[in-house]
């Protein structure tokens, strides 16, 4: 079976609400006006009060704030909007999944980290509309979900491998099933429309120098996960497990994506106040296993 014939199986499974599919078709619309979206978010209430405490959250530092969704919308733009309403949905569609499986809370805390991570190292990469990446680090390993959720059974021969050949996640996955969560997440995201850029940014993140186009998202993305890793390593698991190798990794991304050293080295504590505070947001009630 291949990633794409796997997710079109179950792609009902993972399918937005209504109201994320007409804002997406509203945004595609050249006519469409701030109180125009604003007017299918307040139909969720949930959604309404998410995006206004995301919009007044630190992830967007705005010096006062704001009190209406249609401000918000005015605001932030609609492209980034779609962005905030996807992530706020796609954090609710694989609730239920066996925490034997996956820990739900530290997988979307490093999503989140990943997000955060790869927004601002777009920017600071002069990347045109890099502050969508937000997305893209987000789900970057959303096919792992997909994996767990849909081939539990099988998935336990890629457990088996890691444990007994001692191969990493990607090697075992391709063993079992022929490709990874890298390709099975890019599928997903292709089914939910999402653009090119993102979805091969997903697809060519564990391998940024074999992608044929967007190469610096993929690149990107690539740096993000590992600075999420540090980020996680410090706010959950104790802060010891990555310090030693930390700041070589650091100074190894910041050559790899032509940045200033410095510019690298402060991001893991620059950017953690806004990962808590967004993963707060996005996943309401959610305790953090430290």
């Amino acid at each position: 079976m291949s990633a794409a014939l796997l997710v079109s199986n179950t792609q009902t499974l993972f399918s937005f609400p209504d109201v994320a599919l007409r804002i997406n078709h509203l945004i595609e619309q050249p006519t469409t006006r701030p109180d125009d979206l604003a007017a299918v978010i307040l139909c969720d209430p949930g959604l309404s009060a998410r995006v206004l405490r995301l919009v007044n959250s630190a992830y967007y530092a705005r010096a006062t704030p704001v009190a209406t969704v249609s401000q918000a919308v005015r605001l932030i733009g609609q492209r980034a909007l779609r962005d905030l309403v996807i992530a706020t949905y796609a954090t609710d569609l694989f609730k239920g999944l066996p925490p034997q499986q996956v820990n739900m809370e530290r997988f979307w805390f490093h999503g989140v980290a990943c997000g955060i991570a790869a927004r601002e190292l777009a920017i600071q990469c002069g990347l045109c509309g890099g502050e969508h990446l937000f997305l893209a680090g987000l789900l970057h390993s959303i096919g792992k979900l997909v994996f767990f959720s849909q081939c539990a059974e099988a998935y336990l021969n890629v457990f088996q491998l890691i444990e007994s050949d001692k191969l990493t996640v990607v090697a075992a996955e391709e063993q079992v099933f022929g490709f990874n969560y890298a390709d099975l997440g890019a599928e997903l995201l292709k089914k939910w429309r999402f653009p090119e850029l993102l979805w091969k940014a997903v697809a060519y993140h564990l391998t940024p120098t074999s992608a044929p186009d967007y190469r610096l998202e993929a690149e990107i993305v690539h740096s993000a996960e590992q600075v999420a890793t540090i980020v996680q390593s410090t706010a959950i698991d104790g802060g010891d497990t990555l310090a030693a190798s930390a700041a070589e990794c650091l100074k190894t991304l910041a050559v790899r994506l032509a940045l200033p050293e410095e510019t690298v080295l402060t991001l893991p504590n620059m950017i953690n106040l806004q990962i808590v505070e967004v993963f707060e947001i996005l996943l309401p009630g959610s305790t953090l296993i430290y």
